[in-house]
């Protein structure tokens, strides 16, 4: 008897580019774990990023709670209310970690920690 294993689900995961250093620097590191998640990046400063990202329809968006152009065109309450399960995941460069908009915070000190509660939050989403 074959035993079949079951297909991995990627996260589907927008970065909300707002070429700041700290959101970049993210960005880089996720890149390099591409193959762990589907990444996205989707320029938040433009009139129709919030447009694009429910168009994507992703399990996870990266922004950097900082940028207030960002927060301007995609504003938290209209993703959540636009993308059922939605995980928001505010970068926190002032504390060298991230808020999951789900009121958990978590600190990160290595790319590991972010691809973790990415890939939970798909895994959960499919069960």
């Amino acid at each position: 008897m074959l035993l079949r294993e079951e297909p991995v689900v990627k996260a589907k995961v927008v970065v909300l580019s707002s070429r700041s250093l700290y959101s970049e620097g993210v960005l880089s590191r996720l890149q390099q774990h591409a193959g762990q998640i589907e990444l996205h990046v989707v320029d938040g400063r433009l009139p129709d990023s919030l447009a694009e990202i429910t168009s994507l329809s992703p399990s996870a968006v990266i922004l950097d709670a900082t940028d207030a152009e960002v927060a301007k065109h995609c504003p938290l309450e209209r993703m959540l209310q636009d993308i059922p399960g939605l995980k928001i995941i505010r970068l926190d460069p002032e504390q060298q970690g991230f808020l999951v908009v789900t009121s958990q915070q978590h600190q990160a000190e290595e790319v590991q920690d972010l691809l973790e509660i990415l890939n939970r939050a798909s895994n959960a989403d499919e069960e």
